[in-house]
Parts: structure tokens; sequence; C-alpha cells
């Protein structure tokens, strides 16, 4: 059965809906499954209740061309209060009763062993498919072990790379938060780690099909038995081609920050350069803002992005050697329209790729007030060091010529 087929009338559980993950898999599947309904596991937070989370979520930019094809999605939507970490997720009996029809689970974030346990009260459960990291193998061996504990139906362990800027869907670059990736990809400053291996990141909308897919597959497959692992597909270049890729991006829509593009494994250098063209720039002009009374910003700024940036430190210094044929597999076995629909892998115009992610980071992450600030600081940086040299030519030349008057 293909794949649209086979998810056309179906309800799913999700977990994980306010994950950058669980978002963009909630908006792929109401577009592309119009009778699909899912119930979404989401608890109060922060005085939102769960009804208010989900109704933000719709409403955010990535939800944009969802609300213009299909205005009354959220409708099919159902948000269910709930907490991973409780046993059957402190759900109350009456909305238990809810999921009699759930076919298909999707585990998108937090702690998956109570998310395993629940699925098996599920009469009609076809498929749990968990979302992890390809750098966890130690978490990736409890979620196995979780998975095989009295379990009677099929899963999948889907293992992506670092999650980056959509390639194309819901929209080209799209990206909504600052993560290590789109800092990289943006330019927003120098990174540690070794530029020749391959870059372990993946576009957010193809790890989302991935995850669709392999669900399907994995439901569909016969004569297999206990969790079946699946490593997602990455950019297909190394670090060294996607920062170089990414200068034209930079040129065209610079990262308000002062960094010093590029990547080595030479820690010295690393620092060395994170300080004077990062960290000094900062602290002199939150400085010079404190003075005139004005919020100081930059030091913040700085800090956010080498925050984004370690997630890519901690990946981009050693070789991460895994098995990607069964996804390669997987879209062999998919329907050329539905390959269409879903591609887990394809090819990436890289240039293109950076361009489409710095101009959504420009739109979405960043202040617009202190991209002027940066132009203005960075002028009167560049006013100040032609002075200084001025200073030293014209003393230099003035004391030359003193010499020579002398004699």
């Amino acid at each position: 059965m293909a794949l649209r087929e086979w998810y056309a009338d179906r309800e799913l559980l999700l977990t994980g809906a306010t994950s950058d993950v669980g978002r963009a898999l909630l908006e792929k599947v109401l577009r592309s499954f119009p009778h699909v309904k899912i119930y979404a596991i989401v608890r109060t937070r922060h005085g939102f209740t769960k009804d208010d989370r989900i109704k933000n979520i719709f409403l955010s930019p990535r939800f944009e061309r969802l609300r213009q094809e299909d205005p009354n999605a959220l409708s099919r939507v159902k948000a269910i209060e709930g907490n991973l970490s409780y046993n059957d997720f402190g759900m109350s009996e009456r909305d238990k009763e809810l999921l009699g029809n759930v076919s298909v689970v999707f585990h998108a974030a937090g702690p998956c062993n109570e998310t395993f346990r629940f699925s098996k009260q599920l009469s009609r459960i076809q498929v749990v498919a968990v979302v992890t990291s390809i750098f966890e193998r130690a978490s990736d061996d409890r979620v196995v072990e979780a998975g095989k504990e009295g379990d009677d139906g099929p899963m999948a362990l889907v293992r992506v790379p670092l999650v980056g800027p959509a390639l194309r869907e819901p929209m080209p670059g799209f990206v909504d938060t600052l993560k290590g990736s789109t800092a990289l990809i943006a330019g927003a400053g120098h990174v540690l780690g070794n530029s020749n291996l391959q870059a372990e990141i993946i576009p957010i909308d193809l790890a989302v099909n991935t995850l669709i897919t392999v669900a399907w597959e994995r439901a569909t497959s016969k004569n297999v038995q206990g969790p079946v692992i699946y490593n997602a597909i990455p950019i297909g270049c190394t670090w060294s081609d996607l920062i170089k890729k990414s200068q034209r991006a930079n040129r065209k829509f610079a990262y308000p920050t002062f960094g010093f593009r590029g990547m080595t494994s030479i820690v010295t250098l690393h620092w060395a350069l994170v300080v004077l063209f990062e960290w000094l720039p900062s602290t002199l002009c939150d400085t010079i803002l404190g003075l005139v009374g004005a919020k100081k910003r930059f030091l913040v700024q700085y800090q956010r992005v080498r925050d984004a940036l370690r997630s890519v430190e901690s990946i981009s210094s050693r070789v991460w050697s895994v098995e990607r044929n069964r996804v390669y597999l997987v879209q062999q076995r998919l329907a050329t329209e539905d390959q269409d629909i879903f591609p887990v892998s394809t090819e990436i115009d890289v240039d293109s790729y950076a361009l489409c992610a710095a101009a959504a980071a420009k739109k979405y992450c960043v202040d617009e007030g202190n991209i002027s600030l940066i132009k203005i600081f960075r002028l009167l940086f560049l006013l100040l060091i032609a002075a200084l040299l001025f200073c030293t030519f014209f003393f230099s030349g003035y004391h030359v010529l003193a010499k020579h008057t002398e004699f």
C-alpha cells in the first residue's frame, strides 16, 4: 500500500509537539494528509494551557503556509494534558478513551520509556516511531532495550544528525530558532572542529520526511521483529564546503555579530579569534552603549551564539561512521509521487540552501536594531583604525623629516 493511501484516515498520537521536530512534523502531517487526526500530548506550562500552547504553535510563522492552504487544520488537532515522566502520561481516563483509534505514535522529544509502555495499551497500534540523535549511541541502546521489553508491535528508531534549516518546506531555508547549524551557516561566529569531515547536518523537513516514511515502512514490513534503527542522511558536503558556500549568504544577509567566520581544529587559534573578533568588540560596544545610557546587548548576543555553536563543536571534531543504506532503501520503496512529496535524500545546492537559511535567520532570529548598531560600530571601528594609522604614519614621517632638518 502506498504511503499516502496508508496514512489517509488515520489517527496519530504525537509527543513532543512543542519541540522543533515536533512542530515541523505536525505542520507536515496536517498539510499532507487532509483527513488525518492528531492527538498531541502537551502540558500546561508558564501559565499557558495545553490548548493555548497548540494555538500559539499554529500561529507561528512555520504554519503560515498551512493556514493559507487549510485554515481549519487546527480543528484536526486535539491537545491532551500530559507529562512524559508520569505513568500513562498522567492522562485522565476520559482522555485515554479518545485514543481508541490511534494506530501510529510519533515520539519527538523527551524520555521514551513511558511512550513505549503506553503504546502497548493502544489496541490498534501499528507502529511507534521515535526520533533520537545519531550522536547518542548509549541513549539509543536504552531506547532499543525499552522497545524490546514485552513489545508486541513494530518500532522504528530514527537517528538524525544536527537538525538544520528547512530545505524546501514549509518554505526554503525556514528557521525560527538559533540552533548551532543555523549559527554556522549564517556565519555568526567561529567554530572549533575538523573542517575536512562530513557536515553532519540534515534539513529539518528531510528529517520529518524520514520519520513519516520510516513509520510507514516499518508498519508495512513483514517478517521483521523488534525495533529497527534508521540513520537519516545528512546534506552531503564537508564542514569546509558548507562554510565556504555560506560566504555569499554571509555577505548578503550578515548575522549581527562581530564573529570571525570559519573552523579550525587548533584550540589556541580558535579561542584567540573568538576573543579578538567576538568577545572584545562585543565588550567594547556594550561599554559604549552603557556610557550613553542605552541597553547593553552585544555580550548577550555573543553568549547566545557561543551557546548555539557549542552543539556543533561537540560533533565536528570526529568522524561519525553509521550505516545509512536502510533509509536509501525506504526511499526506493516509495511510489514516484510519494518520493517527490516526502524526499528523505536529495541533491542539495548548498549555495542556495545557505542563502535561504541566512535570509530566514535574519528575518526570524535577529533583532533588526542590532543590525543597524553593528553597522554603526563597524564604521566607527574602521574610522578609529584609519585615524590611528594616519597618526602613526604622520608622526613617523614628522620624526624622519625632523631628523633630516637637523642635518
